[in-house]
Order: structure tokens, then sequence, then C-alpha cells
């Protein structure tokens, strides 16, 4: 698709500046005064036939069709008409053809190769041959005074006159000079053996004054034409053509012009209802005689008005791209279908493109259904009036990028085209609207020095730079110049936004585009409005015109208190992980020594700040000492050192666009509170759906400042200050932001979670710092380096320390300790090895201290090492010789065994025992029969509770007492008892296979295999059948070289179904 600039080329006068749009206000009396000699007309293009019919004329069917039927009839053939009417109710042509019959009546055949396709040259008259007579009945007085005397001037007068000059006039002066319809007499003198072209235009309106003359004027104009009509279809050598505007056509919305010519006529003012009784009276008798005899002929019908229109405009139009551009414009509207009115999908749709074109449909149909429709804007004349300067300002300006020329591209910039457009169309009054909202002749006055609908395309640009929104709402503006004294009453006034969608998008401004244009019209427009399903333009008192003047009004301080307010709801000072802290510009504004860590909210008028300076001082001459307890929020609008000068625009971008948000809320506050102050009734804001759109404004802003504040700042793990951005959806509150900023810190690992707190990881990664440089770490210097070491994370809670201790002293990564004075031994130690350090000790009281493992160990501190597997053997035995017996009781019995050993540590075997499926638990009584609801055994069991009253039980009475069915017979080897027996067996597993090994491995688990030079490695095998175990020959070989077994190896082993013939069965027992 090309764009028009490429197909088509204006006539060079329009690109040049030479064009004179008044060239198209020459009509009929002015050709004739010029063949007679009487008369000049400015512009060569109505008295140069050749010109005429060259580059301004375009042979429509019906002017062919008169042309040749009144040609034909003056020639002598009496089976053409005589007698015409030319129907101009779509509003175009007539004008033109009345001249272009002139010039054929007094030129005739020496036009012949200019009119080679509009008549036959056999047709064509001699020069001078016939009579040609045009009168314009909106001319031609109905008396003249002479002296005192007001005397009569006729229609039948100025016909004599035309036809045979002064001295015909003197042989017919009785006739012409009384208002009585003239006899045979003045038709056999005035009209008879001669050829006679007769025009007479706008009829309706002299018989209307003529009416007004005396009371039978228009019968008098109807036996008139009645009897001119008799002899012309008597007389071949005659014919007549004639206009006459009916009760529904243009002249009959012409009552005030009409009213004012009467009242001249009669010499007494008339009433426009007057006027049309006057009207309406003329018209009944010679409407009647004309629609008897003549025969209509529309000079330009609908679908060929732009051909018209381009033929006077254009010097060629390339014919192969308008079927290419309406091809694409339909695939436009069939996407758009359902946003779009029904006739823009329909295929006919593309036929009135390409009959349009370079016009879009709608542009012509604005021009010729709305704009033609005011009586000053003067029909056709006014619509090529405006066609010319819509082409010349495209081609002067963005013309390239215009695929079809739309109502949109008329330029409203430009004084001649507004001039033209609002001073024919009563319409000047809106120049406001059109400088303020569209953008207008005087818009660089304005304050802002642009429109609103310029600004909005400032603030949202089109992705290919087209004026989006001044097209759009040009478009409605456009639409509110007719029809507004009965305003929405009316069904020419404003336009729905179906219409508006179809009127501005063209391929590159889709009609979703458009559509955002127009709501923005409730937004931000100060005299466009959407109402009844219409977008108009209005000088009513409006909301946004309210708006405007109160926003005006507003004064920096309260614009920064706005904003200010709103930064504190971003995130409130009661959030729980952090204490919270606006409006922060300076260091001396963080506290320093807090319980919590301090979320610093730098203001957005803070300007630039110092990042570092916040943790390394709390004011002027005081250094700070929790340095890791602070990090900053920081917005857009806050430079830094690390902020570049892109950046720095962009904040510049965003603290405007929050003023701009701050002033609409600020204004809309005070509108609701006191409309009448500003014009506006309550129920107009209810019309408006103000309060939603308020509160819409207010989460607007609210979400505004909260996305900018996307800095945060904070010591790293390296100790030095970062920043990194954070991203939010926005809301009062500030619970997303403080879930996006404790996403940040635990993914840059400067946030424990109480999720966290338990893990193995946190642990191990916690022993690193708590051991950095001391061996036995009082955990009061821990909290102090929780809150003062950079490098260190912070806990979400203070008293998540304690979980951290206890958590870590259960996995064995860490012991905890108190020791009063220099004593060999601490008064209180609780390890993975000891009993339960108590539930209810206060961590926080002076003298607790962790110790490593291996340096509690090295102390001696920790109690003898008990060989677990012995243990799980006293307590599977001890099971097995009650069949079931408490916790308790098992305790009691390992105890007397092994005197040292912690409770703990016999729950932790007796969990093993019950997760490897040797031993049951339920919750109830030894002997009882009733299966248990808690009854735990086997894998299937997640987290068996071990309390001193919980029951065990061996496999065999649970069966025996058909709580579950009997179990197959499962081989199981685990702990670093089975890692001793199995190690020696893993490089030569797959030659057993290879020899006749057969058990499936169900599950194989070896962990802590020592790699050399460093490292461990973990092996697992499931479901591996001797097929599989076979191809693992190799690998196994090569696994046991390579690999070491040490202390901390174990092993978990389950071979389903053993059979004592498999050798690796053999091998493992010692058979």
């Amino acid at each position: 698709m090309k764009f028009i600039v490429e197909t088509c080329f204006p006539r060079n006068d329009i690109i040049t500046g030479t064009f004179n749009p008044e060239i198209f206000t020459a009509n009929l009396s002015q050709v004739i005064r010029y063949y007679n000699a009487k008369a000049t007309i400015a512009h060569s293009l109505y008295t140069d036939a050749a010109q005429f019919f060259r580059d301004a004329t375009y042979p429509t069917e019906g002017m062919r069709r008169l042309f040749s039927d009144v040609f034909g009839r003056v020639s002598g053939d009496n089976s053409f008409p005589a007698i015409h009417r030319l129907e101009t109710a779509f509003g175009g042509g007539k004008t033109h053809t009345l001249i272009g019959l002139a010039h054929l009546g007094f030129r005739g055949r020496e036009l012949a190769e200019h009119v080679s396709q509009m008549l036959a040259p056999e047709l064509l008259p001699a020069p001078g041959e016939i009579h040609v007579v045009g009168v314009a009945g909106d001319e031609l007085p109905v008396h003249k005074p002479r002296g005192t005397a007001l005397l009569p001037y006729t229609l039948w007068g100025e016909i004599a006159f035309q036809v045979g000059g002064e001295d015909l006039y003197h042989q017919i002066r009785n006739e012409a000079a009384s208002y009585a319809a003239p006899g045979r007499n003045y038709f056999d003198t005035v009209l008879g053996g001669k050829k006679v072209l007769l025009m007479l235009d706008e009829l309706a309106q002299y018989g209307a004054r003529l009416q007004a003359a005396r009371p039978d004027g228009g019968d008098q104009l109807a036996a008139f034409l009645m009897s001119l009509h008799g002899f012309a279809r008597q007389h071949s050598g005659i014919a007549v053509v004639l206009t006459l505007a009916g009760a529904g056509d243009a002249f009959a919305r012409e009552t005030e012009k009409l009213a004012s010519l009467i009242s001249k006529v009669k010499g007494e003012d008339i009433s426009t209802e007057q006027a049309a009784q006057v009207t309406q009276k003329a018209e009944k008798s010679v409407i009647s005689v004309v629609s008897r005899d003549a025969t209509t002929v529309v000079p330009v019908h609908g679908n060929e008005i732009s051909r018209v229109l381009s033929k006077r405009l254009f010097h060629s139009i390339d014919s192969r791209e308008p079927r290419v551009t309406a091809d694409t414009y339909m695939e436009m509207y069939k996407i758009h279908a359902s946003e779009l009115p029904a006739r823009a999908s329909r295929e006919d749709y593309r036929d009135i493109m390409l009959a349009s074109y370079p016009f879009h449909p709608t542009f012509i149909r604005f021009l010729n259904e709305k704009m033609a429709s005011i009586e000053t804007f003067q029909g056709t004349r006014g619509v090529l009036r405006v066609l010319a300067l819509v082409v010349r300002g495209l081609w002067k300006k963005n013309g390239n990028r215009v695929p079809m020329i739309h109502t949109c591209h008329l330029h409203l910039a430009d004084p001649r085209t507004v001039n033209e457009i609002l001073g024919r169309t009563g319409g000047g009054d809106l120049l406001p609207v059109l400088n303020t909202d569209v953008g207008g002749p005087d818009t660089s006055g304005l304050a802002a020095g642009r429109s609103y609908a310029q600004m909005a395309d400032q603030k949202n640009p089109h992705p290919r730079g087209y004026p989006l929104y001044e097209y759009t709402w040009k478009t409605v503006f456009l639409h509110s110049l007719v029809g507004r004294s009965k305003s929405l009453g009316s069904n020419l006034f404003g336009i729905t936004e179906p219409d508006a969608l179809l009127n501005v998008a063209f391929p590159g401004v889709t009609p979703p585009q458009v559509e955002t244009a127009l709501k923005e019209i409730e937004n931000s427009a100060q005299y466009l409005r959407f109402h009844q399903a219409r977008y108009y333009a209005s000088l009513e008192p409006s909301v946004n015109r309210a708006l405007a003047a109160i926003r005006g009004g507003l004064t920096r301080d309260q614009i920064d208190e706005l904003l200010a307010s709103t930064a504190r709801k971003v995130v409130r000072r009661e959030e729980g992980t952090f204490q919270v802290v606006h409006d922060v510009s300076a260091p001396e504004h963080v506290p320093d020594k807090t319980k919590k860590p301090i979320l610093a909210m730098i203001g957005l008028d803070a300007d630039q700040i110092v990042p570092e300076q916040f943790f390394t001082t709390a004011g002027a001459n005081r250094p700070r000492i929790q340095q890791n307890m602070v990090f900053l929020l920081v917005p857009r609008t806050v430079r830094t050192q690390s902020r570049d000068m892109e950046k720095t625009m962009q904040a510049k971008d965003m603290l405007n666009r929050m003023e701009g948000l701050a002033r609409t809320v600020l204004a809309m506050r005070r509108l609701r509170k006191q409309p009448e102050n500003y014009g506006i009734s309550l129920t107009k804001l209810i019309e408006n759906e103000f309060e939603p759109r308020l509160k819409e404004r207010e989460l607007a802003l609210i979400t505004t400042v909260t996305q900018c504040y996307d800095g945060l700042c904070f010591p790293s793990a390296s100790g030095q200050v970062v920043r990194k951005e954070i991203s939010t959806g926005g809301g009062e509150g500030g619970a997303s932001v403080i879930e996006e900023i404790r996403r940040v810190l635990k993914s840059e690992g400067e946030l424990i979670t109480t999720d966290m707190a338990f893990t193995k990881e946190t642990s191990y990664a916690l022993k690193k710092l708590f051991f950095e440089r001391y061996q036995t770490p009082g955990l009061s210097s821990i909290r102090e380096n929780f809150a003062c070491k950079r490098q260190w994370p912070i806990l979400e809670s203070p008293a998540l320390l304690d979980q951290i201790i206890r958590a870590g002293m259960e996995r064995g990564v860490w012991c905890l300790f108190r020791m009063a004075g220099q004593t060999e031994k601490p008064d209180e130690f609780f390890s993975r090895d000891t009993e339960n350090l108590p539930f209810n000790a206060d961590l926080s009281a002076k003298g607790w201290s962790l110790i490593s493992s291996r340096g509690a160990g090295q102390r001696g501190w920790e109690p003898a090492q008990i060989d677990k597997e012995k243990v799980k053997s006293v307590v599977a035995e001890t099971v097995k010789k009650y069949e079931a017996a408490t916790v308790a009781d098992v305790i009691c019995q390992v105890k007397k065994e092994f005197s040292d050993i912690p409770d703990r540590t016999v729950t932790d075997v007796t969990t093993d025992l019950i997760h490897g499926g040797k031993l049951a638990s339920y919750s109830g009584e030894p002997d009882q029969q009733e299966k248990p609801s808690d009854l735990m055994y086997g894998q299937g069991v997640i987290a068996a509770v071990v309390r001193p009253e919980t029951i065990l039980a061996t496999p065999e009475l649970i069966t025996k007492r058909g709580w579950i069915k009997k179990q197959a017979e499962i081989f199981m080897l685990s702990g670093r008892e089975g890692a001793n027996r199995m190690f020696p067996l893993l490089g030569t597993i797959g030659s057993l296979y290879a020899r006749g090994a057969k058990s499936t491995i169900r599950t194989l688990e070896m962990i802590d295999l020592e790699i050399p030079n460093g490292g461990r490695l973990h092996l697992t095998m499931e479901n591996v059948p001797p097929e599989g175990m076979k191809t693992l020959d190799e690998f196994l070989e090569i696994l046991g070289e390579i690999v070491a077994q040490g202390s901390g190896t174990e092993l978990e082993l389950e071979i389903e179904d053993p059979d004592d013939a498999c050798l690796l069965i053999q091998k493992l027992k010692g058979i």
C-alpha cells in the first residue's frame, strides 16, 4: 500500500499556494454575463471553456444524459424531452452542469475535442446558432424603482431581454412589466422560430419573493411555466432546464435568509414562520407544474461525487493503487468488525472506498451530509473549498504518511482552513474549543503552548509518530459544528464511538488505538464531552474545565505535601520485619541502636544522596554503630552517585507524571467538596461518574509513587553498599513492596526468615560467620554482630536467633554451653548427643556461648560415644521380649546397659527402627486388640512421633492382631555396620551378578564415601533388577578402586524376598 503523496498529484496552484478558494463561488449568471461581454470572472476556470471541461469537469452519467437530451432537442429531434429539472438533493453538480450547458450553447462545435466523452459531435450546435438564456432566480429582482414608482421586474421580461436585447424587450414591454403571466403572443415573439436553450436556476426563491410582492405571484409564475412548457413541447428548437429546490432540500433550511429577502421585497420585517408560509404557498402551484412536465435528471449521483471532487483537485491519480489501499483497509475492518459500524465490514464498502479514493468515504459523508446542510456552507462549493485546503495542508505537512484523506486530516492550525470551516458554519464561538482541546491557530499562545490533545500525544506517543489524540479529538470537534441548536436532539450533532473509530482509523492507526484516545476525552478534555453514547464539543461549564481552573490555582507546597503523604503510604510504619522511617533525606533522620532493622524511605524531594553516608554516620560527627541495620528505599526522583544521565531524565519524567497526578487528585477532591463554586451540579458529577474517577486517580497516584520507589540500598556480604532494583505493582499499605524487598534480600543472602532458620544450609552458612574469629563466640556478641557487621545477614525477627541456635545444636553443627568460672567443664552443656535444651531456657541471659562439636570433643565436654547400632539391638530385643512396650519402659531397659545415654538418643534410634520396618508404634495400650488409628510402620511413615507413652510393637504382633497384612521378607542392612559389610564388596558386585547373583536391589544408598584429594560422594540405587546390575559391572569396579570408606560412611540396603542361593546374599550374610 502506498501513501497518497505517491499516487495522487494535486493541481499546481493548490500546491504552490496560488490557489484561490473563491474560484468555486462562480454561478450561472456570471458566465452568461461574461459571454454577453457584460462582466468578467477573476478565474479562468469558468470562462475558459476548454479548461473548464478539461480540468474541472468529470463526465457523470447524469451530465452526459442531460447534454444529449438538451442539444438533441435543440437540433430538432423531438424524441428528446424538452423540459428537464435538475435534482440536486445529494448536494452537488447543479450549477456546474448549467455552466457546462452555457459553454456548449455559446461555443458548440468549437469544443468538440474537449467534450468527446460527454456529447456526440453531431449534436453540437454551431457557435452562435442558438440563443442561450440563463436566469439565476436567487438574483433576479421582482421589482425595480423608477423615480418614486416601483415597477415590476419579471422573469419573462428577463428572458426576452437575454434572447433579443432591448429591441425585443421593448416589443413585449407591456407583458414584461406586468406581474400577470404573458399570453401566446409573448412566446411567439420571444421564442418563435428560434433555437433557444433556456436555463432557469433557483426558481423556488424567485417564486417566494414574487409571492411576497403580490398575493397571486406564485400562481402567475406557475401559469407562465405551464405556458412555457407547452410552447417548448410544441417547438423542437427549444430546451428548458430548470432547478427548483423543494421543501426537503437545502433551500427549505434557508428560512432566515429567505425571511430577510422577503422582508426587503415587502418593506417590512417578516418572521421565519411567515417566510415559510409564503414559500409554501408559492411552491405549491409551481412544483405541481414542474413535477408534471419536467424530466428529472440527477447530475451527480452519490457514487460519483468523489470522482467529481477529485477531478477538480487533482491533475492525475494512479488508477492501480486504490484497490490495494481498499484491500488493506478492509483487512483492518474485518479484524475489528465488532468495534465498527456494520457497513464497514460489508463487502460493498470496498467498492465505496474505491469510488471515493483518495478521500475516505466518511470524509465525503461528513462534508455532504453534515457540512453541506448548513446554509452558509454553500453546498458543493463549500465542499470543494474545504477539500482544496485539506489537500494543500497534507502535501505541506506529513502528507506522505496518509493512505487516504480522512476528516481528521483537516489542517486546523491553518487560519485559512479554520476561517473557512468555522466562518461558514457559524462556529466562531467554538474557537476556544479548537485551540484548547484540539490544536488551532492560536494554541501556541496558551500557557502550556499546546492543546490538551497535543499534550496527550506527547505523554503517550503513537509508535509510528501519528498525532493520534489530535486526530481523534479533531474529528469529534468537527462533528460538533452541525446541529448545535438541537444538541443531542439532532442526529447530525456529535459522533458515536463506532463512527469515530471508522472516521479516524487507517492502516497504522488501529481502532483500539483510536478508542484509547476517545477514552482520554473524559479525563483530559476541557470542552469535549461524552454523553448519551455520543462524543461532542460544548461550551457549557464542564467538570474538566473546572478541574483545569482548580489545578491552575494549586501551590507548589500543596503538591509536595500530597506527594509526601502518598509516599508515606508506600510502606506503613507498623510493618513487621522493619522499623519504617519516612521523609528521610539525611543520615541523622535514621535512628541508631534499634531493636529492628530500619527501612528508611528517602523523600521524593531529597534531590541527591550519598548512600554510603547513611551506613557510616548517624549525623554530624556521630559514627553509626548498627551499620547492618540500615536499608534505604530510594525513589527514582532522587539521584545517587550511580545514576547516569538517561536515568536522571527518566526520573524527571516520573516526577512530572507524579506531580500531574497529584494536581488532578487535589483538584478533584476540591471540586467534590464544593462543586457549586465552579458552576457544576452534584447531578453532573454523578453523570460523569466523578467518584469512581477520583478513586481511580487516587489509586493511580499511589501506584505511581510506589513504582517510583525502585531502588533498595543495603550492605552486601562483601561489606560494600549495593543498590538493587525492585519492582512492584503498587498499592496502598506496602505489602507488595515489603514482599519484594524480602525477596531481593533473601536472594542476596541478606535476610534469614523463619522458614530458613531450621535448614541445614543456614546452620552451616552461619557457622562460618559465628566461628570466624573465636572458637567460643558468646551469644551476646553474635546478636551484636547481626546488627553491626555489614557482612552478616539480618534476622526476620530478634527471636529467630534462639531457634537458629537450637536447630544448629540439634543438627550437630555446634554445641551450646554456659560456664560461670574457670572450671574444667561448663556448668551447662548441650549438643546433639545430650539431653534436649529445655524449652524455657533463656538464651538471652549472660554467659551462653557456642563451641564446635570438634572443640567440645577436644575439651572432653562431649558425652562418651555410644554405638547406636548396639542401642538399636537393645531396643529391638526389648520390644521383641515383651512384643509390646511403652517407650518409657524401653528407655529404662536401655539405660541399664548405657547409663549415660540421653533419652533423645534412644528415641532417635527407635524412630529409625519404625521407619525401617523393624518396629511399629501407636497410641493406646500394649494388650489392645483393636487397630489404633495412628499406627505407624515401615517406609510409608513420614515422621514418626515418639513420646514416653508411645507403645512400641513388633511387626509379628501387629500382623498377628490383623492390623497389617503379612509382609514380604526383606533383607536389610543399615548404618556404619552395614557400610562395613557392603564397602569391601562394592567393586565386585557386578562380577557377582555376572556369575549368577539374582537379587533385585530395592534400595541401596551409601553416603559420605570419600573422594581422593577431597570431597564426598553419595551413591543411590532404586529398584535395580539383576540385568541392570550386570551393566554396572565396570562402573562399580572403577568406583570401588577410587573411593574410600570414611568415618561417616553409612549404608541403607533393602533386598526384597532374599534368596540364600544368591551370591550377593551369601556374601552379605557371611554364609
